[in-house]
């Protein structure tokens, strides 16, 4: 009969082994969940409008907005806004983010440049992803809370929508369509 007998450097191999076995697993379900963002993947260009408390339109702008796979865990977001408000005076406005899973949380998150915060984010469907406010848990919204709609419709349009809360609901700020030009 012939006895075994464990080495420690058995149990350090199956330690490693174990660890790198989790780690591509983890990896692999954060590149599958981002796989899901792809819809937004591209170079965007078209034009939005700033929306009053009534719903009529107020200042207009052009819009370009550049998605790119940064990495096989996250997404980077450039937004490129030139203003043309009613009052004649231009303005811009630029926007550097990044989308992630983080899989710890089990969700989405976005992060701009710059931002002190991460906000949450959201698949809604196949071709939809919304930002903002918290939703992971129930958080009643107070005046001045976002949110961001991102959906690509059926005819491959982007159909931006900001919405703030005030007066206990939710406004439509911004609006924006835009075409893929790449």
């Amino acid at each position: 009969m012939t006895k075994t007998t464990s080495s420690p450097l058995f149990y350090r191999m199956l330690g490693i082994f174990t660890f790198l076995a989790v780690v591509a697993f983890s990896s692999g379900a954060q590149v599958a969940e981002m796989r899901k963002l792809d819809f937004l993947v591209g170079e965007w260009k078209g034009e939005g409008w700033e929306l009053r408390l009534d719903g009529s339109r107020a200042n207009s702008f052009s819009q370009k907005t550049t998605v790119q796979v940064k990495d096989d865990s996250s997404l980077r977001i450039q937004d490129n806004r030139g203003y043309r408000p009613m009052n004649g005076t231009l303005g811009a406005s630029t926007l550097d983010a990044t989308i992630f899973f983080d899989k710890t949380l089990n969700l989405y998150q976005w992060r701009g440049k710059g931002f002190k915060t991460t906000l949450e984010a959201k698949l809604l469907g196949d071709r939809t992803l919304q930002y903002g406010v918290p939703f992971s848990v129930p958080v009643e919204p107070v005046n001045g809370d976002r949110k961001t709609t991102i959906e690509v419709n059926e005819n491959g349009e982007w159909h931006e929508t900001l919405e703030v809360w005030w007066r206990d609901r939710w406004y439509k700020f911004e609006e924006s369509i835009l075409k893929r030009v790449k």
